[in-house]
């Protein structure tokens, strides 16, 4: 357990370097080489750290269709072979949503979500947040007759504005098993940075296993008095 907890001390302590790394350099060019001349930290170096620590983080700024009342809930779907196995909703809150700013209660419209995903041996551990608020470490377990390496792997996001319904925001897949010319077995994964809304990359043909991971937006219907 402290080695765990070290562990995670040091996680959170490089994250939070990452961030501010990158809140510095938003504006600079997003392919970063190595620069070998410069003795000091790089982005690049943090995004190596993260990477060697098999750390993604994902964040996306999203936001409701209007103003109305709407529901999103936090879904999560398993396939095998392309066939839905199980499904579940995670978390739920509302848009607009209470929070408190300066000691007051005020209401504040979704405005996105982030998620610092780790991998480990048999499961991912997901730190959600969405809007003010978050779940820490929720566990995503491998189910061991899926015995391929899993990795994450963004959607491509077109529009910031949720749709009502299921929008994916992230999967997390299996590799799998693909012979080379000289006839050995190679592990592959999605060849894309990013998958489209609509599964049509090729990787959904290929992918044993896999989760995806959205939002799902319902419009809430306010009671008449």
């Amino acid at each position: 357990m402290e080695n765990y907890n070290f562990k995670n001390n040091i996680m959170k302590r490089i994250i939070l370097i990452w961030i501010f790394f990158v809140s510095i350099c938003s504006s600079q060019a997003q392919k970063f080489d190595v620069d070998y001349s410069n003795p000091n930290i790089t982005i690049e170096d943090m995004n190596a750290v993260l990477k060697s620590l098999k750390i993604n983080v994902l964040k996306f700024g999203l936001y409701p269709p209007d103003s109305l009342k709407y529901k999103v809930c936090l879904f999560l779907e398993e396939y095998a072979d392309k066939e839905l196995m199980n499904e579940k909703v995670i978390w739920c809150t509302s848009s607009p949503y209470h929070s408190i700013k300066n000691g007051e209660r005020i209401f504040k419209p979704f405005d996105g979500a982030r998620f610092i995903i780790t991998e480990n041996d048999n499961d991912f551990l997901l730190n959600i947040r969405m809007g003010d608020f978050g779940i820490d470490d929720y566990k995503l377990e491998i189910d061991s007759i899926y015995s391929n390496k899993h990795a994450s792997i963004p959607f491509k996001i077109e529009n910031t504005t949720l749709q009502e319904g299921k929008n994916p925001l992230f999967l997390i897949g299996s590799f799998w098993e693909s012979p080379s010319k000289n006839g050995d077995v190679l592990l592959r994964f999605c060849m894309e940075k990013e998958l489209a809304t609509d599964y049509s990359n090729q990787a959904f043909d290929m992918m044993p296993h896999y989760f995806i991971i959205g939002l799902n937006v319902t419009k809430q219907i306010e009671k008449e008095d």
